[in-house]
């Protein structure tokens, strides 16, 4: 798999956000997506992601909106009508599935941003990867890698291209 930075033709104006809705144990990863939010308002890119305001996704959204960001939030209508999570920051968009989350998602940005997560994170990075290979579509995908937490998947995701599972493009 490619692990080295890519200058862009272009520059990313909006990126999608897969990640933890759950506050993680260590607090480093809740500092890194603070950050991120930091570096996001920094290079004036917009910001879409599964909605609510807790978790690692949380962290990042508040950050990008109380900094003046755009934030868009795709909530599952599921998720959105138990009230899980808090209130959206900025505008929210409702959709019917997490699927469709992603699809909408995938249709308003350029690249997305995968922080640690379990299983729903897993679901989303897989759907991208999965379009990517069945040429439905090719966003930038990029793991933050906090603390070596994605090294067990991507030497999974090695070990498929290497027996030829999948391919590296």
């Amino acid at each position: 798999m490619e692990r080295t930075s890519r200058t862009l033709p272009y520059t990313i104006r909006f990126v999608g956000l897969l990640g933890s809705h759950s506050l993680c144990r260590n607090p480093k990863f809740m500092a890194t997506a603070v950050d991120l939010g930091r570096e996001l308002i920094r290079r004036k890119i917009k910001l879409a992601y599964g909605g609510g305001s807790v978790g690692l996704q949380g962290a990042v959204a508040s950050t990008v909106f109380t900094n003046g960001g755009l934030v868009r939030g795709f909530t599952p209508g599921y998720i959105a009508t138990r009230r899980v999570y808090e209130p959206t920051y900025s505008v929210e968009h409702t959709v019917p599935s997490n699927y469709y989350k992603y699809f909408e998602m995938n249709h308003a940005v350029e690249a997305f941003i995968v922080l640690p997560g379990g299983v729903d994170t897993m679901e989303g990075l897989f759907t991208l990867i999965s379009w990517a290979s069945e040429g439905l579509d090719n966003k930038l995908i990029g793991l933050l890698n906090i603390g070596g937490y994605f090294n067990n998947l991507i030497k999974f995701l090695d070990d498929a291209v290497r027996q030829n599972f999948m391919s590296l493009s």
